[in-house]
């Protein structure tokens, strides 16, 4: 008898315990998020022209080699080459898809297979403070000498050219009449061009950690243009790396398992150019987002509303339970509410009922207090990227 009673008192006492705990009842869910831009461009430019310019087409010294697991080899075909094209094609494919421009127009390519970069500029006396001619560089004269310095540093044909072209000291690549005869033929605002890309990678196996790893770096350079004044507006240099890994016995297994060196270089080529469209203009990105289940019978029904997408339907019944009597239910109504609220871009309301959860509790529940401030801490970075939204997409007046 007095085991039987010992037995039912246990019960009692999980039974308690689980029911203290049902704010540990959570889902994640996988949701899309407007975000803004990391390079903000103007909104006036709505009509863009992209031209692949890229000046290290040729067999390059210095990407011609990569490290395969400790065999360093040469590449014969020129791979980085051919990875600039998947380069190309995947960024104008992206920024296609994110439809901030009203049109993307595509020039033909500039061949420089052939050509060689002339910098005949003299910028010394731009350094030099002791001179008497010293004076400031203009926004164009920066930008020209910011590409240049990256041009001559990474481009080393290992095989000699037969013509030349020489940089533009305030347009670098360009001249003034090549870009009137692209605006007058095209009615763009804007010329993206292509100037640079270069590819290395290297393959590794850690025998102490017995993982196998490839990593790709690329190295490119773009160049904006502004084609109603004829500007230079920005020369922006970006280095992303992509790599993978994987547990393996021995560098042959590691070899089996990862890309070969094309096959990572080709990979990784359209994963940056994807990388960097979402730099240039807003666009969608996939977050997760948690909310609280139960096992209310009502609130049972919200999980398929949720998984449909039904964020209204499910906001009506956590809205009629956030007065619930369980305490434990009303904190997780509200703060479902808030995720509700995010959805519709109501930012203010999420906040305010996130705040009301947080409270029914406060610090005596510690999980669900740091599930409130993690997630407060998300609306208000959502808050500061909604603004420069705004900034970002304002139309633009005739006018201008």
């Amino acid at each position: 008898m007095k085991t039987l009673v010992l037995t039912l008192l246990s019960y009692l006492f999980l039974l308690l315990i689980t029911s203290c705990n049902t704010l540990y009842n959570t889902k994640t869910i996988d949701i899309e998020i407007f975000t803004p831009s990391t390079l903000s461009i103007p909104s006036k430019y709505k009509n863009v022209a992209i031209q692949y310019n890229n000046v290290n087409v040729a067999p390059s010294n210095y990407f011609n080699q990569y490290n395969d697991f400790g065999e360093l080899k040469e590449d014969s075909i020129n791979t980085d080459s051919i990875a600039s094209m998947i380069y190309y094609n995947t960024f104008i494919s992206e920024l296609r898809r994110h439809e901030f421009f009203d049109s993307v127009m595509v020039l033909p390519h500039r061949d420089y297979s052939t050509l060689k970069i002339v910098d005949t500029i003299d910028y010394s006396a731009y350094f030099n403070e002791d001179s008497s001619t010293f004076e400031g560089l203009s926004p164009d004269q920066v930008n020209v000498l910011n590409s240049s310095y990256f041009i001559k540093r990474y481009t080393s044909s290992k095989q000699p050219k037969t013509d030349s072209i020489f940089l533009h000291p305030e347009l670098g690549l360009y001249t003034p009449e090549q870009l009137k005869s692209i605006a007058d033929s095209t009615s763009a605002d804007l010329l993206i061009s292509f100037d640079f890309f270069g590819s290395s990678d290297y393959g590794a196996y850690l025998p102490g950690f017995s993982l196998g790893k490839v990593e790709v770096d690329n190295w490119v350079q773009w160049s904006f243009y502004n084609l109603k004044d004829k500007t230079y507006l920005l020369a922006g240099t970006k280095n992303d790396t992509v790599s993978w890994e994987d547990y393996s016995v021995s560098v042959i297994n590691a070899k089996k398992l990862l890309p070969p060196h094309t096959d990572a270089i080709y990979n990784a080529a359209e994963i940056s150019a994807e990388k960097y469209a979402a730099i240039l203009v807003p666009h969608w990105t996939n977050v997760q987002r948690m909310y609280y289940t139960s096992g209310h019978v009502e609130l049972k029904l919200t999980d398929e509303l949720v998984a449909n997408g039904q964020w209204l339907e499910a906001a009506k019944i956590w809205k009629a339970n956030t007065t619930n009597k369980n305490k434990s239910i009303a904190a997780k109504c509200m703060f479902n509410m808030a995720l509700a609220c995010e959805m519709q871009d109501d930012l203010e309301a999420a906040l305010a009922w996130l705040i009301d959860s947080y409270y029914v509790f406060e610090n005596k529940n510690e999980l669900h207090a740091a599930n409130c401030m993690d997630y407060l801490q998300i609306l208000g970075l959502r808050k500061t990227d909604l603004k420069l939204l705004e900034k970002q997409l304002e139309p633009v007046s005739i006018e201008e």
